[in-house]
């Protein structure tokens, strides 16, 4: 059986809506577990490997302004985090190494499209806050 192109498209698009979705409902999951307190860092890597895997799914289907979008949540998330002076010192550190990851992906993506000012400004905010974790 063939089907039409425009049926297959339909199907793609559909399928990555819903791909969306569900990955969107594990984030505010695992954002709501990093609000808590008591997060541990067993959660703050959930949390980094969920808004990981909603920027691959965006990428991987060519939605460049939502693979930035979540980049950047997650990066700035994870830049509080490091800056925040209720967590453990491990935990800030392990946020701090996330963040470093995060910022490169991020900035990749931003020189790609031809972002420089925004890519720079990133690194001078992250060199801003990273002093407050040694």
């Amino acid at each position: 059986m063939n089907v039409s192109l425009n049926a297959w498209l339909q199907h793609k698009i559909d399928e990555y809506k819903f791909s969306v979705r569900d990955i969107t409902v594990d984030f505010y999951m695992a954002q709501a577990r990093l609000n808590r307190p008591e997060c541990s860092i067993t959660q703050l890597r959930k949390y980094n490997d969920t808004c990981l895997d909603m920027a691959d799914i965006c990428q991987q289907n060519g939605d460049d302004q939502s693979y930035l979008h979540a980049m950047s949540k997650l990066h700035t998330r994870l830049v509080q985090e490091m800056s925040n002076p209720d967590r453990e010192q491990l935990f800030r550190v392990q946020a701090y190494q996330l963040a470093r990851h995060s910022l490169t992906r991020l900035c990749h993506q931003l020189a790609l499209s031809g972002d420089w000012d925004k890519a720079t400004s990133l690194q001078s905010d992250f060199v801003k806050h990273a002093g407050w974790i040694f």
